[in-house]
């Protein structure tokens, strides 16, 4: 007798395909998502629990196209998004990703909505004392946050380490961890001070190519970077 697949066991590609339709929608001229769009690319229903969950792990870039474009998200994303922030609330004990993920998605939400109050964001503190490369490992996680107009202690504190930003994209290269380098060059996207000997354009350009056709994820970040690089005011460097 055949055991029944769990929906966890789908998650990883859904999440795949999921953020396939958002990187097409942020290389594609702004046309931003609706839930058909989303369902269809899982061959799911938007009210599908894995659907909801695939859309909490991505976080803020359910809603990417809006945020990056400056459009107002269709109902049914915002529909489909609020689901996935209510249904997956972090517990107590929530690592720092899973707490500033959750942060992230609701405030991507409030700001594109204008409805709800601002939660109070998870502790940042370590961005300013961890060493680089373990710096570089955490803010990857966390590249979703990494958009303008979604305000952060996340983003503030990037800003004041544009280096040990850049050392760990560098390192992520090298060592061909593409989903790494390409968080991490969304977040040098964003931030001022970042070494123009870096070679950010290219390397993100290089990036995508060796990484997006195996992770859509990497596709992603790559494209919300290079977006952020074209038409968004990189941030002020901090006082």
């Amino acid at each position: 007798m055949a055991e029944a697949t769990s929906p966890a066991s789908g998650l990883p590609d859904a999440v795949q395909n999921t953020a396939s339709v958002i990187a097409s929608a942020l290389a594609g001229g702004g046309n931003h998502l609706s839930a058909p769009d989303l369902a269809g690319s899982v061959a799911l229903s938007a009210h599908d629990p894995l659907l909801v969950a695939c859309v909490r792990v991505l976080g803020a870039d359910a809603l990417a196209p809006a945020l990056l474009y400056g459009v107002a998200a269709a109902p049914a994303d915002v529909a489909l998004a609020e689901t996935a922030r209510d249904a997956y609330p972090p517990p107590p004990e929530a690592t720092a990703a899973s707490a500033w993920s959750h942060w992230g998605l609701a405030e991507a939400l409030r700001t594109l909505t204008g409805r709800g109050v601002r939660e109070t964001q998870p502790d940042a503190e370590w961005v300013a004392g961890e060493p680089w490369p373990r710096l570089a490992h955490r803010m990857a996680q966390l590249a979703p946050l990494a958009v303008p107009g979604v305000e952060s202690a996340l983003a503030t504190g990037a800003a004041k380490r544009p280096v040990d930003l850049g050392r760990g994209f560098v390192r992520a290269v090298r060592r061909r961890d593409w989903l790494q380098a390409a968080g991490l060059g969304r977040w040098l996207a964003l931030i001022p001070g970042v070494p123009t000997t870096l070679g950010l354009d290219a390397g993100l350009d290089f990036v995508h190519h060796m990484g997006a056709a195996a992770d859509a994820r990497v596709a992603l970040h790559v494209r919300a970077a290079q977006l952020m690089r074209v038409t968004a005011p990189v941030r002020r460097a901090p006082a």
